[in-house]
């Protein structure tokens, strides 16, 4: 099953990774503002976004699991290196575990929504 080819497509994506984020922030009761949002977005969104770039993710129109799966996993590795380099943060650590996971799950779980209703619409009535 193939997900749709959405515009909207980076903007969801964008939005798994605010949440993560923010709901990391609620987990751990930081209130620093919106420094301490940006210092964890930015690798995030260079190493995810990246990928997704290299990948050609956003405008391939076979092979989009496989193109995600490599851009999650690929995307979180630089995030990696990007903390450690630029950050205070460890290079890896159980940050990466939760990430990989929390994305996993919203970015295939939104395509995985948008296939099966696509499909659905799809369908000819019986």
């Amino acid at each position: 099953m193939r997900p749709p080819r959405l515009r909207t497509a980076p903007l969801l994506d964008l939005a798994c990774i605010t949440t993560f984020v923010l709901i990391g922030r609620d987990r751990h009761e930081v209130t620093e503002g919106l420094g301490w949002f940006v210092e964890v977005m930015w690798p995030l969104c260079v190493g995810i976004f990246g990928v997704a770039l290299l990948t050609r993710l956003y405008t391939r129109a076979r092979g989009v699991w496989l193109a995600l799966l490599v851009t999650i996993v690929a995307g979180m590795a630089i995030t990696q290196v990007l903390r450690g380099a630029f950050t205070n943060d460890p290079w890896i650590g159980i940050f990466t575990a939760i990430a990989l996971a929390y994305l996993s799950l919203t970015m295939f779980g939104w395509r995985l929504v948008a296939a099966l209703v696509t499909r659905r619409r799809a369908a000819p009535a019986t």
